[in-house]
């Protein structure tokens, strides 16, 4: 999972937003974005990023700061 994958999908996962308009120039920016969209993020990185602090929980609350995440 690539974290550009997971930029892209993430504003997708609040109920109020409808869809996500990202950049590109190129054929190739149009392939990278598709991809992007369709990779399969799992839940478990949702739930680190918001434990380490990186996103904030559906409530609007951070998680813990200071701490960081290992994306693979």
């Amino acid at each position: 999972m690539e974290l550009p994958a997971a930029a892209v999908q993430y504003p997708l996962r609040h109920p109020a937003v409808a869809s996500v308009v990202v950049g590109m120039r190129t054929e190739e920016h149009v392939r990278s974005n598709v991809a992007r969209y369709r990779a399969v993020i799992p839940e478990a990185l949702w739930e680190e990023l918001h434990v380490t602090g990186l996103l904030p929980d559906p409530t609007g609350q951070a998680g813990s700061p200071g701490s960081h995440v290992n994306i693979t």
